[in-house]
């Protein structure tokens, strides 16, 4: 089923409302929930809502919550999230680097004790939206068994990077190979994977994402490189922002909260004039989608350009949700 920007965003408000969340944090709230469906992010949008109202309504997130700031070094600061709601703060703190990088052409900010960001890209395309090169990760609780192994000792720790420019570029990947919304959303399309995503019980590579979803034998994104990227950004995170590891949370909470992040801002417009930069910009981009097709029927993918036209067709035609998670969101 279709359903129009301005529905979705009404019913997740209603939900946040009847829950006692205040009018412009459910207002805010829902919009982002909105924009990342609207934009054809499923995984972090529609279907996380039911997830997301559910670590609310179990405490670990704070709706009334403010993130204060813990220390200031120049361009490099710690905020405590206070386990406010997650895309929030973390717009919060994108906006907070980038006023950093103003005045210090980079800005670092840390975050401790926070909640999921629901869209990570949403906070890299932020960033380029306005200019900036934008970077940023989070980690999480354990999900993802490192390289060798079968039990989960890892996150999934996405990571964002966003180059600004007439089409912004952004890559916005999980260190799995495919994050566990993505398996949900092909398990309800029943869709199988169209690379191995995980492995089995017996241990073999798979592409069902039902049996992955449940055994969690996740498959890190590059095999051990995927598995040792996750792992230092883990570390990264949690020694700038003084916060959690992957290992404080899987073993100290009971759920994926107090999580911690990074977000960096890099004002590049004293480097480099707009001209010559989507200049060389333009020439990258060239430089790699004229190369000959491996298939002549599918086009050389460049990450984060499909997004324009992906919220122009469902801003024409309606946002696609499955109907089961629809009738998940009414019933809230």
């Amino acid at each position: 089923m279709r359903v129009s920007y301005q529905q979705l965003k009404a019913e997740f408000k209603r939900v946040l409302l009847a829950r006692k969340v205040s009018e412009a944090t459910a207002d805010a709230c829902a919009e982002m929930f909105a924009q990342s469906t609207e934009y054809g992010v499923y995984s972090h949008g529609v279907n996380r809502f039911p997830r997301f109202i559910q670590q609310l309504e179990a405490g670990d997130i704070v709706p009334d919550a403010i993130p204060t700031k813990a220390l200031a070094l120049g361009a490099i600061e710690q905020w405590d999230a206070h386990q406010a709601i997650g895309n929030l703060t973390a717009k919060q703190m994108m906006d907070r680097a980038m006023l950093l990088a103003d005045q210090h052409g980079i800005g670092v900010v840390a975050l401790r004790n926070a909640n999921h960001w629901m869209r990570g890209g949403a906070y890299g395309w932020q960033a380029a939206e306005q200019g900036y090169i934008g970077i940023c990760w989070t980690n999480s609780i354990a999900v993802m068994p490192p390289w060798g192994a079968k039990e989960c000792r890892i996150g999934t720790n996405p990571l964002i990077i966003a180059v600004p420019g007439e089409t912004i570029t952004m890559v916005d990947m999980s260190m799995s190979m495919f994050s566990y919304g993505m398996l949900e959303v092909n398990r309800l399309a029943g869709n199988t994977l169209p690379v191995d995503g995980g492995f089995d019980n017996d241990g073999n590579l798979t592409r069902d994402p039902a049996i992955i979803e449940e055994n969690r034998r996740i498959l890190p994104m590059g095999y051990w490189k995927g598995s040792g990227l996750s792992i230092v950004l883990d570390m990264i995170a949690t020694l700038l922002s003084g916060g959690l590891s992957v290992a404080d949370v899987t073993q100290d909470k009971s759920d994926e909260f107090c999580i911690s992040q990074v977000f960096i801002a890099i004002e590049i417009d004293r480097l480099i004039d707009g001209k010559t930069r989507d200049e060389k910009l333009k020439r990258i981009c060239d430089y790699v989608t004229q190369a000959e097709r491996d298939n002549p029927d599918v086009a050389i993918r460049l990450p984060g350009h499909k997004f324009p036209r992906v919220k122009a067709e469902n801003q024409r035609d309606g946002i696609p949700i499955n109907d089961n998670v629809w009738a998940k969101i009414l019933a809230l």
